[in-house]
């Protein structure tokens, strides 16, 4: 009841016009900070809820079988795992657990060669197994959020990952938490058997429409929709028609969604607003339909660069010139390209896939025979 009653204080009730007012998109600079407050809201209850819960069985298993000593959470490359884990833990207590050790480098280092060096310091780990002094512990639990950061598709680079591996294998007294998107899961599978180590996996569901619709209300409260002259309840289904209208396209990824639902989003008022201010009290927003964006025309070697961003999740331009082995010079003309195309998006000098174009490039690269989430 309390989301439906936040709901339906959104709408403020208009006098029907004689004629339909235009409709046309928002102005850049509410687009912007709508996509910055989307981007700062905590992860869905859901999510923290399942990590947990998850989390909690795998240690009492662990408890009774040390072998079994590792979780490997895996979501969509474009969705925020590390940051889901991080807040699961946050506020999180076990009995069994004393220490917990999380991975404190959100980047690559700079130097790719300096991964394994840098996981084994960061973590506590030694190149050698000490089976002695680690006898008996099963008190830690070690934290690596983003697995895609700890290695790099280039000649040496993928050493973090194969002592991870070998260390969990053989190192029964320690707990291991890990987080991965599913492409990047397969790839190393396909690499290194991986999956034949890490038998325990959780593959974090989806959204539906309600939630949805309940993770954006803080961001929806910042809106005032046009009534349309139906009452309440008209007004209310709408709504959640729209939202599951949204999870059906998005296939539930939150990121996907969010983005969905800014270009569902136009204004009802045009004639009576400056839309180069951000007088947000005065701007009627209504929903129009919307549908997933189609890909700008791509050559092969668009394919291999996106599928490398897809694989590392997000990457520096020295770093996925390395992955593809070709100069910086050549890679940074493809980016820029990619990037007028918005195809993909870029925040602290770091590449990534638009979560608008995701589903669409997913289905094409497949088309390819790329491995995909």
């Amino acid at each position: 009841m309390q989301l439906v009653d936040r709901l339906k204080s959104l709408f403020i009730k208009t006098p029907s016009p004689e004629t339909e007012n235009e409709v046309d998109e928002l102005p850049k600079n509410i687009t912007s900070s709508l996509n910055q407050q989307i981007q700062g809201l905590p992860c869905h209850p859901k999510y923290l809820e399942i990590v947990q819960s998850t989390l909690e069985k795998a240690l009492l298993q662990w408890q009774n079988n040390p072998e079994s000593n590792e979780l490997v959470i895996l979501s969509s490359s474009i969705e925020p795992l590390s940051q889901i884990i991080q807040s699961a833990l946050a506020n999180w207590n076990n009995e069994n657990i004393e220490d917990i050790k999380l991975l404190s480098w959100s980047n690559r280092p700079k130097d790719s060669w300096n991964i394994l060096p840098n996981l084994q310091k960061d973590l506590g780990l030694s190149d050698k197994l000490d089976v002695e002094n680690s006898s008996g512990k099963f008190k830690e639990l070690v934290v690596i959020p983003c697995l895609e950061i700890c290695f790099l598709r280039q000649i040496h680079g993928l050493n973090g990952i194969e002592f991870l591996r070998n260390r969990i294998f053989e190192d029964h007294s320690r707990f291991c938490l890990i987080g991965c998107n599913s492409l990047t899961w397969q790839y190393l599978d396909h690499v290194y058997n991986i999956k034949s180590y890490f038998e325990k996996t959780l593959l974090l569901p989806t959204l539906t429409g309600e939630e949805i619709m309940e993770w954006l209300t803080p961001v929806i409260n910042q809106l005032e929709f046009k009534n349309n002259s139906q009452d309440e309840e008209k007004q209310l289904a709408k709504i959640k028609e729209n939202f599951d209208y949204l999870s059906s396209i998005s296939e539930g990824f939150s990121s996907v969604a969010a983005q969905l639902w800014l270009q569902s989003l136009s204004l009802a008022n045009l004639e009576n607003i400056d839309t180069q201010t951000e007088d947000k009290e005065t701007m009627l927003v209504e929903y129009k339909k919307v549908k997933l964006l189609d890909l700008p025309e791509l050559n092969h070697d668009d394919r291999y660069l996106l599928f490398s961003i897809l694989l590392h999740k997000e990457i520096n331009l020295s770093h996925l010139a390395l992955s593809l082995g070709e100069p910086e010079s050549i890679i940074q003309f493809q980016i820029e390209k990619l990037l007028r195309l918005s195809i993909i998006q870029r925040l602290n000098n770091l590449f990534s896939v638009h979560p608008a174009y995701y589903l669409k490039l997913c289905r094409y690269l497949k088309k390819y025979n790329f491995i995909t989430d």
